[in-house]
């Protein structure tokens, strides 16, 4: 989801590369607390949760296993929430209702109550995120289509002086 969100011009919080607070037994038992979650809910709607978890994991190692919620961790549960719900709402076909707190639970390793929270905390700032980030995608869709009638309208002004002067097609 990391990749996806990034790919769509998702600002995200920065990454967490200084790993000097985060011992390898934090990370260890951060991912057994995962699994040992994820082997109790398995479900159908849970697949992705292992990759789910091992991005966040691997981008966010700090926000994982600290024992409180960091804002960084609050703002990601947020923005994978209101990501998809903003999605279900432009897609009335699709009945995929997002991301449920109970996977969203599983995948940050908290609570519902505190993923619930964070959501909570974390709402404006995460709709605010996501609705710059559909704004530039949406300029760059118009964008790119003022190119092509550009190239189109240069192709039509080049077919039309080939036309009226022969000359230059033998150039």
């Amino acid at each position: 989801m990391i990749r996806l969100l990034k790919s769509l011009g998702v600002k995200l919080p920065q990454t967490e590369d200084d790993l000097v607070n985060v011992k390898a037994e934090d990370l260890i038992g951060k991912m057994r607390s995962f699994y040992t979650r994820f082997e109790k809910m398995e479900s159908a709607n849970n697949e992705c949760a292992p990759f789910d978890f091992c991005e966040l994991i691997a981008y966010y190692p700090v926000s994982m296993c600290s024992f409180h919620q960091t804002e960084t961790l609050k703002l990601l549960i947020a923005l994978f929430y209101y990501w998809d719900k903003q999605k279900e709402s432009e897609q009335e076909e699709n009945d995929y209702e997002g991301y449920s707190m109970d996977y969203l639970s599983l995948i940050f390793d908290r609570s519902k109550s505190s993923i619930h929270q964070a959501i909570k905390d974390k709402e404006a700032e995460a709709k605010a995120i996501i609705e710059e980030a559909k704004l530039r995608t949406k300029a760059k869709e118009i964008a790119f289509q003022q190119l092509v009638e550009q190239e189109k309208e240069k192709l039509k002004q080049t077919i039309q002086n080939k036309e009226t002067n022969p000359q230059l097609s033998t150039v």
